[in-house]
């Protein structure tokens, strides 16, 4: 039932299109015809009129002219309803039997090809058109003669008609013309272009949603002239490429400029989007300079030059090097005219190298030397500049005939040594930044232009530095004292220890002489061992103040890294910044009573605690040791003391020499058999030469066993 409702609202509503449409071209007809029968009227008036004398003509015109305005004032509205109704009913009645004949001439023609159906209902109508405003234009006259319709109201017919047949003539299939839309809905846009009847286009056709709107104007390519429900059928697309492409001929035949945007890479070049219409980019043309990869221009809008234009292969080369060459030339032609050395200018960075750095200063390159970019030191311009980035310079030279401009960033600010001794004077603490480092300080940027040096004698009180890079490294923030300013030599002598107190002008305060401390055992020489005080302040215990009776070859035997231990502050040097620690000071000399206890010629039995090529090691007393010579150990001949004793054997001794001072206290064997009785002395030795013999058996049979095993290896 829906469906059915539609359906007829859909006929109900093209009925009452139709009939609109026909009551508006007989009202054109009808205002055609009143005009031409005023004009035939006329020339029958004036020949009246010259016969009369002109009074008469004069109250008959003002009469006339009178009745006109109060039937306009009074009737108008209903002579026109009259006339437009009766004009209609005789059009619709012309235009029924017209549609008949055409509807038999397609009948007869449906053989024919599509293109000869066309050609012969356009010559039936235009045959019939004539005769059907000839029959319009005699009932017009018959209704001016008859008073229905008056002059002016046919004159005003007469321009109705003339407007319909311009409109007639531009409405051809093939033509662009403008219209208005007057109805819009989900799927097609109704366009109104002067015709009988509107056309339509699908709503698709319109990219902008804000063009889509009743009353606005638009152009539209008339595809066909009527379809088969007598409506235009349109086009805004074509319309638009048609308008595009005379944009595109105008533009190449006067060498303008064209907008487009590159879209795509291709071989050989990109294609450029211009409203729809491709065209071709050389790779040759993109560019002033070769670009190594196109990439990044995909997206890009731009203006181009038409170099190659055919419409009819639809075949367009474009350039847009010739543009930015006019562009460059206009600006290079600007620059060079206000170039000068000495003014300062804004440019582009446009490429980095080692040396230095080239800005563009619009349309010309300069050089930016890495020595002019910074009163400071730097690595390489990159450190400073990025290539796009906008900076401000300043020309340093300039060379007309070669176009070759050196440029000055540094320049553009004061020296910074200026006033330098005011800005940092001597005994002030400054900030800096470690930017370089060498094996003899490190060298510290106070600001731009101005570096001072820590040397490394300069950078601990207590530490025993070898390089910088035990303390520093290059990026590190440091706090410093101004020791000397030279200004001729640009040169500025920092210290790093001074900022702190030096814990040596009051050490012996701390740590006053005979002092016990206890410390940490940090490194272990030949000659002795270091043990840290306190922080960073080290002390020497020297090999010879381990121990005041053993006999110690190297510090290690009796300490350890790591090891804590108890000593005695020995002796403090500020100047020389050493301090002497002890252990055996700990407890008393027992070499002081030692001539008491071991008298010259006083007689002992002592244990072997250690036997030397020389002789043989005893200990005397807890802690002291004596030494008895090889020549005195009592055997005649002995020549390696360790085949005839043994370690931890007793043996008869007497003192023969006491040294308290160097430490020495001898012993003999020999001496102590002088004298005694012959069985005793022959006792001794041979049971040492037995135990030489046994030794040297002992060696033989391992020497032979050694030899047997490695034959058989």
């Amino acid at each position: 039932m829906d469906d059915n409702v539609k359906v007829k609202e859909t006929k109900k509503a093209k009925t009452s299109e139709l009939k609109e449409k026909k009551e508006k071209e007989s009202k054109k007809t009808v205002n055609n015809l009143e005009v031409k029968k005023e004009k035939k009227l006329k020339p029958k008036i004036s020949e009246e009129s010259s016969k009369k004398p002109q009074t008469s003509k004069r109250a008959k015109l003002s009469t006339i002219k009178e009745k006109e305005e109060k039937d306009r004032k009074k009737d108008s509205a209903k002579i026109t309803k009259k006339k437009t109704k009766d004009v209609v009913q005789k059009s619709s009645t012309k235009e029924k039997k017209t549609d008949k004949k055409e509807k038999e001439v397609v009948k007869k023609s449906s053989l024919k090809k599509v293109d000869k159906k066309d050609k012969g209902v356009r010559t039936e109508k235009k045959k019939q058109e004539p005769l059907a405003e000839q029959k319009i234009e005699s009932e017009i006259e018959d209704s001016i003669q008859a008073g229905k319709v008056k002059v002016s109201e046919a004159s005003s017919v007469e321009s109705q008609i003339k407007m319909y047949e311009k409109t007639m003539e531009t409405v051809k299939s093939g033509n662009v013309v403008e219209g208005t839309i007057i109805r819009v809905d989900s799927s097609e846009v109704m366009i109104d272009i002067g015709f009988k009847a509107e056309g339509i286009i699908p709503i698709s056709e319109f990219e902008d949603p804000e063009e889509v709107q009743v009353g606005n104007k638009i152009w539209v390519y008339i595809i066909r002239k009527e379809n088969r429900q007598g409506r235009p059928r349109l086009s805004k697309k074509k319309a638009d490429l048609q308008r595009h492409w005379e944009e595109l001929t105008e533009c190449y035949n006067n060498d303008k400029k064209i907008s487009g945007k590159i879209i795509k890479r291709v071989k050989g070049g990109m294609i450029v989007d211009f409203n729809s219409i491709s065209a071709f980019l050389p790779a040759s043309h993109i560019s002033t300079k070769t670009l190594p990869n196109l990439d990044h221009l995909v997206g890009e809008d731009s203006d181009f030059k038409i170099i190659s234009f055919n419409r009819e292969k639809e075949n367009i080369v474009l350039s847009r090097k010739l543009v930015l060459e006019e562009v460059l030339n206009k600006k290079k032609s600007g620059l060079l005219e206000k170039l000068e050395e000495g003014i300062e200018i804004d440019g582009v960075v446009k490429n980095i190298m080692e040396y230095g750095v080239f800005v563009d200063l619009g349309g010309i390159d300069g050089l930016l030397h890495i020595s002019d970019m910074s009163w400071g030191h730097i690595n390489h311009p990159s450190e400073m500049l990025n290539i796009g980035d906008k900076i401000k310079v300043k020309i340093l030279s300039f060379n007309k005939e070669n176009e070759k401009v050196s440029l000055g960033l540094k320049q553009l600010v004061p020296h910074p040594w200026q006033n330098i001794e005011i800005k940092y004077p001597e005994g002030s603490k400054v900030e800096g930044k470690v930017t370089n480092i060498t094996n003899y300080g490190a060298f510290i940027e106070l600001e731009k232009g101005v570096e001072g040096l820590i040397h490394i004698s300069e950078m601990s009180w207590t530490k025993q530095i070898t390089h910088p890079k035990q303390l520093l490294k290059v990026g590190d923030g440091v706090n410093a004292i101004v020791l000397s300013v030279d200004k001729d030599e640009h040169r500025i002598s920092l210290g790093l220890k001074q900022v702190e107190p030096n814990p040596w002008l009051t050490i012996d305060v701390r740590h006053p002489i005979d002092s016990k401390i206890t410390g940490k055992i940090k490194n272990i020489t030949n000659f002795g061992a270091f043990m840290e005080v306190e922080r960073d302040i080290d002390g020497l215990i020297h090999i010879s103040d381990l121990s005041w009776t053993k006999r110690i070859l190297h510090p290690g035997e009796v300490l350890k890294k790591g090891q804590e231990v108890e000593v005695v502050i020995l002796l403090i040097d500020k100047v020389m910044q050493r301090i002497s620690l002890g252990i055996k000071q700990l407890k008393p000399d027992p070499w002081k009573n030692i001539e008491k206890d071991f008298p010259i010629n006083s007689e002992h039995n002592v244990k072997i605690i250690k036997i030397i090529p020389k002789g043989a090691l005893i200990s005397a007393t807890e802690g002291i040791e004596g030494f008895i010579p090889t020549s005195h150990l009592g055997i005649p001949g002995l020549e390696n003391s360790e085949l005839a004793f043994d370690i931890g054997e007793e043996l008869p001794v007497k003192v023969i020499e006491v040294d308290s001072e160097n430490r020495r206290l001898i012993f003999s064997v020999k001496t102590f058999f002088f004298g005694r009785e012959e069985k005793e002395v022959n006792d001794f030795v041979s049971a040492h030469l037995d135990k030489i013999k046994a030794k040297r058996k002992e060696r033989e049979i391992k020497s032979k066993e050694g030899k047997e095993a490695a034959e058989k290896k």
